[in-house]
């Protein structure tokens, strides 16, 4: 087993690996995905199933692009949960202390 520290969004996290077979050769990154902009009427859904710690916006803030929204705790962590695009909110389809499924619409921007 090997010890490793990874840093996903500015939290630091130490992970064990073993190695199950190596292999030799060259690693070719995958192309990352990005989303065409959204327009009025966009929703941010919950990227994990888990439940919500806490909302950080209210209907009428003006949010910006890669702002955090929510927050939802999946298997003991908590995971930040940014919008998309910029924008007003409309509507909050959920509260501090809801469950939620992944891609279960949690706030709705005009």
């Amino acid at each position: 087993m090997k010890l490793y520290r990874v840093k996903v969004n500015g939290k630091v996290f130490e992970v064990e690996l073993e190695a199950v077979s190596e292999v030799q050769g060259n690693v070719t990154p995958s192309p990352v995905q990005t989303s065409a902009p959204l327009t009025n009427g966009a929703t941010i859904v919950a990227p994990i199933a888990g439940k919500v710690l806490e909302v950080k916006v209210k209907v009428g803030d003006r949010v910006s692009k890669n702002q955090t929204v929510a927050v939802i705790e999946a298997m003991k962590l908590e995971n930040e949960v940014p919008s998309p695009v910029e924008g007003v909110v409309k509507e909050i389809k959920m509260n501090a202390g809801a469950s939620v499924n992944n891609g279960d619409v949690l706030i709705v921007l005009g």
